[in-house]
């Protein structure tokens, strides 16, 4: 008995080491988790608060592939990502008091210069809200290009998602996490109520108001 219960003992071990020895078969230590943190710049573009139907607002990316780790301060390259994308959510103010607003992806149409929309599983109707997109690393940098075309009256936002669990291919582990934030550009949060004392660049929204 002693010896079936050591023999179990020994088995379990090696289970374990097998299991921490390796970060992408999942094991208790694996990549589930991303180790880094980095944050990611995006730029919108003209800053204009009011358009009209048919105008064209430029969404950009353009990020060299070293980044500066949020929780080591350490400059690391994060080239050659094979999964880097995130979403951008599209809403229409519908009401301010109270404040209501719907899915606005039916209001526009999207045109990619640079990236990959990916395909919605679901039709466009008047609730959607998302819409999905990589980018690749092409000459040292991530670059998404996207042109926004509204056709439709009202005041809009969009925004940008975070990037999480991006991993690269030639290193599946570690993994890291992107905070997006729009840069350069005012956002106009005076345009949605309560937005007004929002400090520009703490956020991913971007306002305008078509006419």
């Amino acid at each position: 008995m002693a010896i079936k219960i050591f023999r179990i003992a020994i088995l379990f071990v090696i289970s374990l080491a097998t299991t921490f020895s390796t970060c992408n078969k999942g094991g208790l230590l694996g990549c589930a988790n991303s180790t880094y943190s980095f944050k990611i710049s995006a730029k919108v573009y003209p800053d204009k608060d009011t358009i009209s139907i048919g105008d064209t607002i430029w969404a950009e990316i353009n990020s060299p592939d070293v980044f500066i780790d949020q929780i080591s301060n350490q400059q690391m390259d994060f080239s050659n990502a094979n999964n880097m994308g995130t979403d951008m959510g599209f809403q229409k103010l519908i009401n301010t008091s109270p404040i209501e607003v719907a899915g606005a992806i039916s209001k526009f149409k999207f045109f990619i210069i640079s990236g990959t929309l990916l395909p919605n599983p679901h039709p466009a109707t008047e609730d959607s809200i998302i819409i999905n997109f990589k980018i690749q690393d092409i000459n040292n940098k991530y670059f998404f290009k996207m042109a926004i075309i509204p056709q439709d009256t009202g005041t809009f936002r969009f925004n940008f998602g975070d990037f999480t669990g991006v991993s690269r291919n030639n290193a599946p582990c570690p993994k890291a996490d992107f905070t997006t934030r729009i840069t350069q550009t005012n956002q106009h949060y005076y345009l949605f109520p309560g937005g007004a004392s929002i400090p520009p660049g703490s956020g991913p929204d971007y306002y305008f108001y078509v006419k």
